[in-house]
């Protein structure tokens, strides 16, 4: 392999350790060039729009605590904080309702606007609910003070009407949506993108669906809003559509019928997980072919996009793994980080650009949990990947063990790799020995005896494993330590331990590992 430099990994087989066995294999991780590249700002969070007594389960309200962004109190200093921690991340607002929210500004809609009523045989079940213009001061207000980065998910099925099955016709009746519009313009708020509808699209259509040729004109016309509106604006927002689970004919149909400078972003959910209340739910957490049937979506997706509209971008607006509002036993807990980082690192594989999860608070897979008002594991993975994992994505080769999930990206901020290791086994631990195999043609190594680099500089080791060893713990530990948050809802630094480079890597059964690598000399991070 001349001129390539290459990350590997030796693991010798040894019997057990601790008890449980230890495994064999090698990981390549190649450094040279990019295979694809996310969004600075990758990880995001939605806040949905469902009312506090919105009622799936029996005797159970999914919603309680007024998690969702008509009700949430925003002065939570645990909220603030757990966005500030970011520094800079999206959030996505929007969900179900948001086709039946109307806006309390412009002509025709003073003294009609009203909160959402449960209705039987309406679409959702649910009247048409209001979003008061105080209330969108409030949210552009916590948006500023937290560096949260918006998309805002507009009402596309307004002026519609209901013809057969759930097809929907007519021309989008767009006059509230351009004075919601016209009002952020005025008060300098800074929305970055947004997004038109939700779930209208295609076979997978919830509730409500919309032909992709009516989409596109809907479309077009919110693009002649946005430039009209944002004509003296020095960053105009990107439109961002159709939030829906991909149907490859219809996102094909939609792109060709919008056509380049219209569309940025091309929109999809995910919830491959399967129904919150399915008893088979957490087998799949730990199975790995389940988990990876998923990336056949994001394949077709960015085939889709590279074919039609190679200027656009896609990203997973919406994602909470199990629907139904997740799972009560499983989704605020440690298991569900297995497939929630492993999900994470596939989807950069696929230049996905944005990854917004279902919640940061509202339902049972928010990542913070509305009735404790706590971070779950899921949020601290999360804030460890946005801090470690930077945009460039690098190719790598597992054949260690289907259940060691890796994914390798250019570290944020700084020179090397990170890398991103996810054990699904309870039974096996995987000890690593690193190896920078420098072949090049000065000769400086001679890699075919295996020595060796001695490098000074350490690498950081952030091991995340659940407390008790019980997987479906909400408590997480970092490197054995419990993060807590303090009383004033202040989040825990995250320390990692460090380690020699040319030392053995340690991860356990049933854990996550960050490993920051400094050292790697990697050109495609240059």
């Amino acid at each position: 392999m001349e001129n390539k430099i290459v990350l590997i990994f030796v693991l010798a087989f040894i019997p057990t350790i601790l008890g449980r066995n230890a495994t064999t294999g090698t990981i390549v991780v190649d450094a040279t060039t990019t295979i694809a590249e996310t969004d600075e700002n990758f990880v995001c969070f939605t806040l949905d729009i469902w009312p506090h007594d919105e009622c799936r389960w029996s005797k159970l309200c999914v919603w309680d605590g007024h998690a969702s962004m008509l009700n949430l109190d925003l002065t939570l200093p645990i909220i603030n904080k757990a966005v500030q921690a970011f520094k800079s991340v999206r959030i996505r607002v929007g969900g179900t309702l948001q086709d039946k929210l109307i806006y309390n500004v412009g002509a025709g809609f003073q003294g009609t606007c009203h909160p959402f009523q449960a209705t039987k045989g309406s679409l959702f079940d649910f009247s048409v609910g209001c979003l008061y213009m105080e209330r969108w001061d409030d949210l552009n207000n916590f948006f500023n003070n937290t560096g949260a980065i918006v998309t805002f998910g507009l009402n596309a099925l307004l002026g519609k009407y209901k013809t057969q099955g759930i097809q929907w016709e007519g021309n989008w009746n767009y006059s509230n949506a351009e004075a919601l519009i016209q009002y952020t313009v005025e008060n300098n708020y800074q929305i970055n993108s947004w997004e038109f509808g939700n779930e209208l699209a295609g076979i997978n259509s919830i509730g409500a669906s919309v032909t992709a040729a009516q989409y596109a004109k809907d479309v077009i016309k919110l693009r002649e809003i946005i430039d009209r509106l944002y004509n003296n604006s020095q960053q105009k927002p990107m439109i961002v559509a159709p939030g829906a689970f991909f149907d490859e004919k219809w996102y094909a149909e939609f792109l060709r019928k919008t056509g380049p400078g219209v569309v940025d972003v091309l929109t999809h959910h995910i919830y491959n997980m399967g129904a919150g209340d399915d008893p088979k739910l957490i087998y799949r957490f730990v199975n790995s072919t389940y988990l990876s049937q998923v990336s056949n979506t994001f394949e077709r997706l960015e085939s889709v996009i590279q074919k039609n509209a190679p200027w656009g971008a896609a990203w997973v607006g919406e994602a909470g793994g199990a629907y139904q509002g997740g799972s009560p036993h499983i989704s605020y807990t440690f298991i569900n980080s297995f497939w929630y980082l492993d999900q994470l690192g596939m989807a950069s594989m696929y230049n996905t650009k944005v990854y917004c999860r279902q919640t940061l608070i509202g339902g049972f897979y928010g990542v913070i949990k509305s009735s404790t008002l706590l971070p779950t594991p899921d949020y601290y993975g999360a804030l460890l990947f946005h801090r470690l994992m930077g945009p460039r994505v690098l190719k790598i080769d597992n054949n260690v063990s289907s259940d060691l999930r890796s994914y390798a990206h250019c570290s944020r901020g700084r020179s090397g790799v990170t890398l991103l290791f996810i054990n699904l086994s309870n039974a096996t631990d995987f000890i690593i020995d690193l190896e920078n195999n420098i072949n090049l043609s000065s000769g400086k190594r001679n890699a075919s005896k295996g020595q060796r680099v001695k490098i000074d500089s350490p690498r950081e080791e952030y091991h995340l494993t659940p407390k008790d060893g019980l997987v479906r713990s909400s408590t997480v530990l970092l490197n054995g330590n419990p993060l807590e948050t303090t009383k004033e809802g202040d989040i825990p630094n995250l320390i990692p331990v460090y380690r020699q480079s040319n030392s053995s890597i340690h991860i356990a059964g049933w854990s996550i590992a960050f490993i920051v690598v400094p050292h790697f000399v990697a050109p495609a991070c240059n």
